[in-house]
């Protein structure tokens, strides 16, 4: 069993849950599992539902960042401090030895940032020497969440943040002298702007995001010569 701590709103779709966890397992998560909650309704137990950690493992709460896309998930925005959930895992291996990776290219789509969130925070935690690139690839800025934190860790790692923005116009307004390493693209994903930052088949790359948004990236790498079966990938079914 886990207790709720609080629920906080990072967008109008997307909440970060945080959860008061005492199986041990959990002391020992790395960056990029995920987690099954488990919720009581009004009909008993509901079936277990599946998200990635957002939060580092090294923090002591457990922190999902979860998409309203159903009925279970609808759940998620109501839940008060000190409600009882069942939580099991931590489970998967998307990431796994991430930490000895010299050259990352992080590719998310949407609420699929939620694993490569994990992964930047337990690299900021560890002061990591990792080279990384991120593609986010959203429809607006209004889609996009904890980027002022992600905007100050290119400031503290070897980051390089790309927004991949493909409903908006003026882009260039959202840029900041501060943050010389964020940058914003209009449109999707492609294989020119992979270019554009210097992406080459050299680096470790990992993808996650809605299946049409993978299957997008997957062949845009595939112009460069990237191997798809290279490519570590986390197919959200999106649990509703």
């Amino acid at each position: 069993m886990c207790k709720v701590i609080k629920v906080v709103p990072e967008n109008k779709d997307i909440n970060s849950l945080y959860l008061e966890v005492s199986d041990d397992k959990f002391n020992h998560r790395k960056a990029g599992q995920f987690a099954s909650l488990t919720i009581m309704g009004t009909d008993g137990y509901s079936q277990p539902h599946s998200f990635s950690i957002s939060g580092a493992p090294e923090e002591s709460d457990l922190r999902l960042t979860i998409k309203n896309v159903g009925k279970f998930t609808s759940l998620i925005p109501d839940l008060k401090p000190g409600t009882s959930l069942i939580c099991k895992g931590p489970f998967g291996a998307f990431c796994k030895d991430i930490d000895i990776k010299p050259s990352i290219v992080l590719l998310a789509g949407g609420v699929g940032i939620a694993p490569f969130l994990s992964v930047l925070r337990h690299f900021r935690n560890i002061k990591a020497g990792n080279k990384v690139v991120l593609f986010w690839v959203n429809k607006s800025m209004e889609d996009v969440f904890s980027s002022d934190e992600i905007n100050a860790m290119t400031n503290e790692l070897s980051l390089k943040v790309i927004y991949c923005l493909s409903r908006e116009d003026d882009i260039q307004k959202y840029s900041r002298s501060n943050y010389p390493e964020v940058f914003y693209e209009k449109g999707r994903l492609s294989s020119d702007v992979l270019v554009k930052y210097g992406i080459t088949g050299n680096a470790t790359f990992y993808l996650c995001g809605p299946l049409p948004m993978m299957e997008s990236a997957l062949m845009e790498l595939g112009k460069l010569d990237v191997d798809a079966a290279a490519v570590q990938q986390e197919r959200f079914t999106w649990n509703k």
